[in-house]
């Protein structure tokens, strides 16, 4: 015959010692986020300048974790916005800007001629596929639509081991390209400061 027994809370919240081990848990993932989060926009960002602009999601993850460990850090209400603006907008910067930026530096045009065409416009985002040849070898890009070649020939900027991208008027400079890094860098240190706060 089994006895009632009266049922037991096992996790007490007031308790401090679940307090200081869920404060504990809280400190590990707040370091793991903003360990993790840089790194992944960083390594999205730079496999989005040399290999495809695919990866910019991995950025964006990256982004996005960033942007949690500083609301984590700050422990503020306040801190959220600015740290998604920032988590959100560096992988974006990082990806075109620093690819733009690079490519002013190390790269070099080349006049190319349409080898191969072919159109997507049926796709969400419509775009077109080249083959082009240019002095250097063949290269391949895609454009957008709107962004695409009107003639069969055009200046492409090349720059290995960086995409080559159609050679275009430059929207991105390198105080906005370094000005993310440094807002990233010390957006730390002022998370800590709200923290402290009372």
């Amino acid at each position: 015959m089994s006895r009632s027994r009266k049922p037991r809370l096992i996790y007490d919240p007031n308790s401090p010692e679940n307090k200081r081990a869920l404060d504990a848990a809280e400190r590990k993932v707040t370091r793991l986020l903003l360990v993790a989060g840089p790194t992944a926009i960083l390594a999205g960002s730079a496999l989005g300048m040399t290999v495809q602009v695919g990866f910019l999601l991995l950025a964006l993850a990256g982004g996005l974790a960033f942007a949690l460990g500083l609301c984590g850090l700050a422990g503020s209400k306040q801190a959220a916005l600015p740290a998604f603006l920032l988590g959100l907008g560096a992988p974006f910067v990082l990806t075109f800007g620093g690819h733009s930026v690079l490519m002013d530096r190390i790269g070099h045009v080349e006049r190319c001629v349409v080898r191969e065409a072919e159109e997507h416009r049926s796709a969400k985002r419509p775009v077109v596929e080249y083959v082009l040849g240019c002095p250097s070898g063949d290269v391949e890009i895609t454009e957008d639509w709107s962004e695409r070649l009107r003639a069969p020939e055009g200046d492409v900027r090349i720059g290995p081991p960086l995409r080559p991208v159609l050679a275009a008027p430059d929207l991105w400079n390198l105080p906005l390209v370094v000005g993310v890094l440094v807002a990233m860098t010390t957006a730390i240190p002022v998370a800590r400061l709200l923290r402290k706060q009372p």
